[in-house]
């Protein structure tokens, strides 16, 4: 597949071919590879999705902006993305990080090209240019983001079974360790009757997740009568 083809699936024609030809040429490949791109155009994704967030969500605070942005930028995310461009077809890598059917071994790399190519036209054209670049790509994922709202889980839980005099909710938290992600697992319990679960990196984060999975859970219902 030729750059041409490739910036004909992109949108954009670099003034420097180069630019994309290394963003598109992995470590295992050449000494003239994606990484730098790759931490660049990390960056000015992060950056261009945060202010969409910002601005598209004025009554979410920054925990609920933060977990939207993650879920844009996630590795998934960026492997829809690379799925659209057709980018495995373009990268040129190294002979032992490919099967016999020419699929690459690691999913990472096509994740980590993305952001490099990202990078490349940032490096090529500037931000803006870059940032037309990532809301056009991320166009069909940002229309169906939904506002994350955990913040009063918690409180809104705790309020239900108050109101029904059930008492309150009481959360046991599971530690896997500092090397594992998520960290944490919480359970929610009301009267020792299960409620819901959530993980999270951290303990609060885990016991929202939890309290949301609780509120929507029939046994809920079930012991509101």
């Amino acid at each position: 597949m030729s750059i041409q083809t490739f910036e004909d699936v992109l949108g954009y024609t670099f003034k420097q071919p180069k630019t994309l030809q290394k963003a598109l040429t992995h470590a295992s490949k050449s000494v003239e590879h994606l990484e730098r791109q790759e931490f660049l155009g990390d960056a000015v994704l992060g950056l261009v999705i945060a202010d969409y967030l910002f601005q598209a969500f004025q009554d979410s605070d920054e925990g609920d902006l933060s977990k939207m942005r993650a879920n844009m930028v996630c590795k998934q995310a960026l492997l829809d993305i690379a799925k659209v461009w057709k980018l495995v077809d373009f990268l040129d890598v190294g002979d032992g990080e490919r099967d016999k059917n020419g699929t690459l071994k690691s999913s990472s790399i096509a994740a980590n090209a993305v952001e490099a190519v990202i990078g490349a036209i940032f490096e090529d054209a500037g931000f803006e240019k870059a940032k037309d670049t990532v809301l056009k790509a991320w166009q069909p994922l940002l229309l169906d983001v939904k506002p994350i709202n955990l913040r009063d889980a918690k409180s809104a839980l705790q309020e239900l079974t108050q109101s029904k005099a059930m008492g309150l909710p009481r959360y046991v938290i599971e530690d896997f360790g500092v090397h594992q992600s998520p960290r944490f697992k919480a359970v929610c319990f009301l009267n020792e009757v299960k409620l819901g679960s959530g993980l999270g990196e951290r303990k609060k984060e885990a016991e929202l997740n939890a309290a949301k999975q609780a509120l929507i859970s029939k046994k809920i219902q079930g012991l509101m009568g």
